[in-house]
């Protein structure tokens, strides 16, 4: 749960900046950013507090729109292509958080069969 709750912060901080520094003009540009910072921040937020699993699920889905839609990003340089797969490898970590998190939930909610 920590690894997931770290991934959360730091998309959601990234996330926050690239709403902040839009490469175009477009609101859409900054707005979608925004939307993803806030889920992801107030996500991690509950998912620390509450220990909730509806919240895990949510950052877990939200890191596979960001992954999935990595090679459809538009990269100008070097430091582009290095930022974006920087990235997906930690979305990628949170993913594996999130599935892990399920795990454990699903076992400790299944009773013991004697």
């Amino acid at each position: 749960m920590k690894y997931l709750v770290a991934v959360a912060v730091f998309a959601g901080s990234f996330e926050a900046v690239a709403a902040a520094m839009p490469d175009t003009p477009d609101l859409g540009a900054r707005l979608l950013p925004a939307v993803f910072a806030a889920v992801f921040l107030g996500c991690a937020w509950l998912l620390w507090s509450r220990r909730s699993v509806v919240a895990a699920s949510v950052i877990g889905l939200f890191l596979v729109i960001d992954v999935a839609g990595t090679p459809f990003y538009g990269r100008t340089s070097v430091v582009d292509w290095v930022l974006q797969m920087g990235f997906a490898v930690i979305g990628i970590v949170g993913i594996i958080a999130w599935v892990d998190v399920l795990r454990r939930r699903a076992r400790v909610s299944v009773p013991a069969a004697r």
